[in-house]
């Protein structure tokens, strides 16, 4: 490696480490900064979890089926990508979602009006949701990271606001379906952070409406959508292959695939990173982007202390089932985004998205795509099925539901063992003792889902404050060296 220019490696060739890794390359232009970025991934493709199948005219998504479009970091890194144009916002059916309820779909209301007048909480559940008002807020709220003793669980949080009927009907299945997790066992300030603002800045959650409601309605240009769930014409894949491109194209950067690192070492200031058949550096910096169980591993020799921080988050297995029908084979109209499976209703699925509802075009003319979720941290032994028995066990679930006749055109098993990171009730205290850590290795830096949160809009804004950071820490490395010359 050329001593003349600041090396970087970045471990991890999903979306925060290919974002992070073309933000630094953006930000060294701009701060005049000579540098050399080498990204590591373990797979011979990168992009993780976020892969799109296409095939015969069906498109279905590995992960993530696309982002809210409120992200400000998300949008200007389409824009950097000259992905704007391919752009495709979910269709309008995605407003109506339903919950499975004693074993039968029930539409989730969308006005106050409506949830009174629908079935799904009893009287006694309406009055005790609207009695929040009257709850006083707590007093030691967003201290989880210095008093982890005061973090609370969402479904706690939703007992104690809403009451138990509200969390075990509506709180629960939404934890599913963006964790896969368990509402008892996650971290309300570290999963849902937005929850214990709006409780600590107006003290509740009816108050909040309130006050943002007035908000919005006296000042229009700050009222703004609270996003809608968007992809791209070919899919979350389009974003990969675009960051993807960018290195690829770029004199200042390799990507290796199929490298997988085993060990970051520390020497001199400066890092090394080795796996099989390689050792490279000196590096002036290193961004982990890997998911914290591999970080684990990998900085074990490095800091034993920040290893054995981050082998204690834990990640919830997944199952994800896609299925396709000919749309004259399904009775259910399918107009809307899909269906989310409280605990209570004791259901191996955990949902199932509409795919070619929310996204038109997934699926083959006069054809339907659907897309079940299976596992999750509260259902873990599912993942000892085979594929076989884990279709069969979906159709199973679907078939009442949806009124699914006869025999799929196209099924696909995705499994992963380590789906989605957990974080548990002391998240955010293990994350303050990390960062309390770091300064000690001066050059080293942790990013991804693993962290401060899962979605894709998480990992990209994650990743310009890190891209930053790195380009700080290269211009006090170099003003060290000229003082010192």
């Amino acid at each position: 490696m050329s001593d003349n220019i600041c090396q970087v490696a970045v471990i991890g060739g999903g979306i925060a480490g290919l974002a992070t890794a073309v933000g630094i390359l953006d930000q060294a232009d701009q701060a005049g900064c000579d540098l050399h970025v080498t990204v590591f991934e373990a797979n011979e493709n990168p992009g993780g979890n976020l892969r799109t199948m296409k095939e015969d005219g069906w498109q279905l998504e590995y992960g993530p089926n696309g982002f809210m479009d409120s992200e400000p970091a998300t949008l200007r890194l389409v824009e950097r990508l000259g992905l704007t144009p391919r752009l495709r916002p979910s269709s309008d059916a995605t407003r109506r979602r339903f919950l499975m309820i004693n074993g039968r779909m029930q539409e989730i209301p969308t006005s106050p009006k409506a949830f009174l007048r629908s079935k799904m909480l009893p009287v006694s559940a309406k009055l005790r949701m609207f009695g929040e008002m009257f709850i006083p807020g707590r007093k030691n709220l967003g201290q989880a990271a210095e008093n982890p003793s005061s973090d609370e669980t969402v479904y706690d949080f939703g007992v104690r606001r809403l009451g138990r009927e509200f969390a075990e009907v509506m709180l629960d299945p939404m934890v599913k379906g963006v964790f896969g997790g368990d509402a008892r066992e996650l971290s309300l300030a570290a999963a849902f952070p937005r929850m214990v603002e709006l409780e600590k800045d107006h003290g509740g959650l009816f108050r909040a409406m309130i006050a943002l409601f007035r908000k919005r309605k006296g000042n229009k240009t700050d009222a703004g959508p609270s996003g809608k769930l968007t992809s791209f014409q070919g899919g979350m894949a389009d974003l990969i292959n675009a960051l993807t491109k960018t290195l690829e194209e770029s004199d200042r950067a390799d990507l290796r695939c199929g490298s997988p690192v085993e060990t970051i070492t520390h020497e001199m200031e400066t890092w090394r990173v080795s796996g099989p058949g390689f050792n490279v550096g000196p590096f002036s910096a290193v961004v982990q982007a890997s998911p914290a169980h591999a970080a684990a591993t990998q900085l074990a020799e490095v800091s034993p202390k920040i290893s054995a921080s981050l082998a204690q988050i834990p990640f919830a297995p997944m199952a994800v089932v896609a299925i396709g029908f000919d749309r004259s084979t399904v009775k259910h109209d399918l107009d809307g985004f899909g269906l989310l499976v409280p605990s209570r209703e004791k259901r191996d699925i955990l949902g199932c998205l509409w795919t070619s509802s929310i996204f038109p075009g997934r699926a083959p003319k006069e054809c339907i795509l659907l897309r079940a979720m299976l596992g999750g941290a509260s259902n873990p032994k599912i993942m000892e099925l085979d594929d076989e028995a884990i279709v069969a066990l979906t159709l199973s679930e679907l078939r009442h539901l949806l009124g699914l006749r006869g025999l799929p055109k196209i099924v696909r098993v995705i499994r992963y063992s380590q789906a989605i990171a957990q974080y548990h009730p002391g998240h955010l205290a293990l994350l303050r003792g990390i960062d309390l850590e770091l300064p000690h290795l001066p050059g080293l830096y942790l990013t991804g889902s693993s962290y401060r949160g899962i979605a894709v809009n998480s990992c990209v804004k994650e990743a310009e404050n890190i891209s930053a950071q790195v380009i700080e820490h290269l211009a006090s490395l170099s003003s060290t060296q000229s003082a010192e010359a």
